[in-house]
């Protein structure tokens, strides 16, 4: 039987939310995300964790949408009440992961030294030799936005940890018709430990017709990790 979730108001996770709801560690994405994401567009936070990134869509689509995706209800806590906090209502928050298809999944959150939660960490494949287990439910991009009956989506920031392949497979119809720029976090080690590699997930955006740039918006020739930008290449 796993270690499963359970809520506790500790030390630590009022101080998680002062971070959520006071910091903004990536102001610097504001002038590259305002280029792509209209004042009444649409985009989706996939893996939102603690709202920083959401905060910072919600601000730029102020007569937009934000849907913030998280699965941990540890991480998921922290996000409502950083948004309370912060009187930001233009995002909806939904209790699940996406991924290549529908199903149940465990997500699994390490333990840090302490018991401290490491919840940006949080995974459906490893949580080391120490974590909280949660049961979820998986859907894919395409079923949320057929769901929510999203007229239109500008822009996605997926930092979730190696399943950014996963969510790409259950994407086809939206990056096909609504043309997103996505933002996403590329790392070789994740991606191999949730069954994909580098390679194949460069392979399966540019079959998708996306072009991958820099942060500084350099476009990129051949795979390389890290925080990557994707055009649509009639944007290029």
């Amino acid at each position: 039987m796993p270690n499963v979730y359970r809520f506790r108001l500790t030390g630590l996770y009022l101080s998680h939310l002062f971070k959520s709801a006071t910091r903004q560690d990536h102001a610097h994405l504001a002038p590259l995300v305002r280029a792509y994401l209209p004042a009444d567009g649409v985009a989706v936070d996939v893996g939102a964790h603690g709202g920083q990134v959401t905060r910072l869509l919600a601000g730029i689509a102020h007569r937009g949408f934000v849907i913030a995706v998280e699965p941990s209800g540890y991480a998921r806590s922290i996000l409502r009440l950083a948004l309370y906090l912060r009187g930001i209502q233009n995002v909806a928050v939904v209790a699940m992961a996406l991924g290549a298809s529908a199903g149940p999944a465990l997500i699994r959150t390490p333990l840090k030294r302490h018991g401290d939660m490491g919840y940006g960490l949080a995974n459906l494949v490893d949580g080391g030799k120490s974590f909280i287990a949660e049961p979820i439910a998986v859907v894919t991009l395409d079923a949320l936005v057929a769901c929510l009956a999203l007229p239109r989506l500008d822009f996605i920031k997926a930092d979730i940890e190696g399943f950014e392949d996963e969510l790409i497979k259950g994407a086809a119809h939206v990056l096909r018709t609504m043309r997103p720029v996505v933002y996403m976090e590329m790392d070789d080690g994740f991606l191999q430990r949730a069954g994909s590699s580098l390679d194949m997930l460069w392979a399966r955006m540019t079959d998708s017709g996306y072009v991958p740039h820099e942060a500084n918006l350099t476009k990129l020739g051949v795979p390389k990790a890290g925080d990557i930008m994707w055009l649509p290449v009639e944007r290029v």
